[in-house]
């Protein structure tokens, strides 16, 4: 007994699907086309080089200020400066005369010694009148008085010498403390007229400093107004080369910015849509009928046998 097995012819597959197109009207495709031609033009284009100045240079004023400012600089000290200087080291100069032997005998009165010596004839005049009187007595006494007017008279003698001597030493003390007053008045003048100097040099030069301060000050405020000026004119010029630096860019990119504008222009029109149905019938490859016969002649064949 035979089996038999039968075949299946395969069937053919049906499928369909739907395609939505966007479709360019007609009325769009040039300005499309142009479009992307433009776009093409401008990202060929080499990059340009600003030909223009962009950095304003110092004005004629500044230059002169910062020549001015070099020359003010390489001055050194002003002359009013150093003038103060020289009198405030003065200041400190103070010399006066040292009480002294010398200092005083230098002060002493060159009259003095004359009116101690007439003091001093004056007494020897005196003594002598004396001694006279003492001989006249003793010749008077007789033989006596001899004796008597040499011990007389060699006291007068020591009398006078004592009285010379207290002349002279009175004169001379005398003499001694009037030029002690005078040098101590000296002193104190000397002390005086320093202070006085003092003073007039410390007063002097700070005058000569504030001269030197206003001078110094007075011509660093041109020298600022000077540069001031400068600064606004070159300023102004740096204004005028941005502007014309920034206008170099808006003209380089108004083509570009034009492009974007058109672009969004064209973005803005209806596109329409295209719908399309498409039915596919999938046929049965060929491996898959030749398996089909094959798979049906077995069965034959072994129906046959049976």
């Amino acid at each position: 007994m035979s089996g038999g097995g039968g075949s299946s012819v395969p069937s053919t597959q049906h499928t369909s699907s739907t395609v939505q197109q966007n479709t360019l009207p007609a009325y769009a495709q040039p300005y499309v086309e142009r479009a992307f031609r433009r776009a093409e033009t401008e990202s060929l284009q080499p990059y340009t080089a600003y030909g223009g100045q962009r950095l304003a240079y110092f004005s004629p004023d500044e230059i002169n200020a910062q020549a001015m400012t070099r020359g003010f600089a390489g001055a050194g000290t002003p002359q009013a400066y150093q003038d103060a200087q020289t009198r405030l080291e003065n200041i400190g100069t103070y010399s006066t005369t040292p009480f002294s032997n010398e200092a005083i005998t230098e002060r002493m009165n060159p009259y003095q010694q004359n009116v101690i010596d007439i003091q001093k004839r004056e007494a020897q005049r005196r003594s002598e009148m004396a001694g006279d009187k003492i001989s006249d007595a003793a010749t008077k006494s007789g033989g006596l008085g001899g004796y008597r007017e040499a011990i007389m008279q060699a006291e007068r003698e020591r009398n006078l010498g004592t009285q010379m001597d207290d002349i002279q030493a009175k004169g001379s003390q005398q003499a001694f403390q009037a030029a002690s007053r005078q040098l101590e008045a000296d002193r104190r003048a000397d002390a005086q007229a320093y202070d006085l100097s003092s003073r007039y040099g410390l007063m002097a030069g700070q005058q000569e400093m504030g001269i030197g301060d206003a001078t110094q000050a007075d011509a660093l405020s041109r020298i600022q107004a000077l540069q001031g000026i400068g600064m606004q004119q070159r300023a102004m010029r740096q204004a005028g080369l941005d502007m014309g630096y920034e206008d170099f860019q808006r003209q380089r990119q108004y083509p570009q910015e034009q492009l974007s504008f058109y672009n969004a222009m064209l973005q803005g029109l209806p596109m329409p849509t295209q719908q399309a149905n498409m039915n596919y019938s999938q046929q049965p490859g060929l491996f898959q009928s030749l398996a089909s016969l094959g798979l049906g002649g077995l069965g034959l064949y072994r129906g046959m046998q049976g």
